[in-house]
């Protein structure tokens, strides 16, 4: 049972991997590491202050790229759609 454990585990990892949302580009305008609501709404035009308070869990005011990356693993946010030519 321990062998199959062992065997499998990497796979594991390997699609936990894959179920994280890519960071979507975001510019840190005051090039601070992080960024602010103002910053997100540049990229997520209907965020609100409610749902930015719920991404930013460490309550300083900024959102840093684990807590970003955890918002969009959460569903509390939705990656932005890629922008198509057409």
């Amino acid at each position: 049972m321990k062998r199959i454990a062992l065997v499998l585990a990497p796979f594991a990892l390997a699609s936990a991997a894959f179920a994280q949302a890519t960071l979507p580009e975001v510019a840190d305008t005051d090039g601070n590491g992080s960024w602010s609501l103002v910053e997100l709404q540049a990229v997520w035009t209907d965020l609100n202050e409610d749902t930015f308070k719920a991404i930013d869990t460490t309550a300083d005011g900024n959102v840093d790229a684990t807590e970003l990356q955890a918002a969009l693993d959460g569903g509390v946010i939705k990656a932005p759609e890629a922008a198509t030519n057409g």
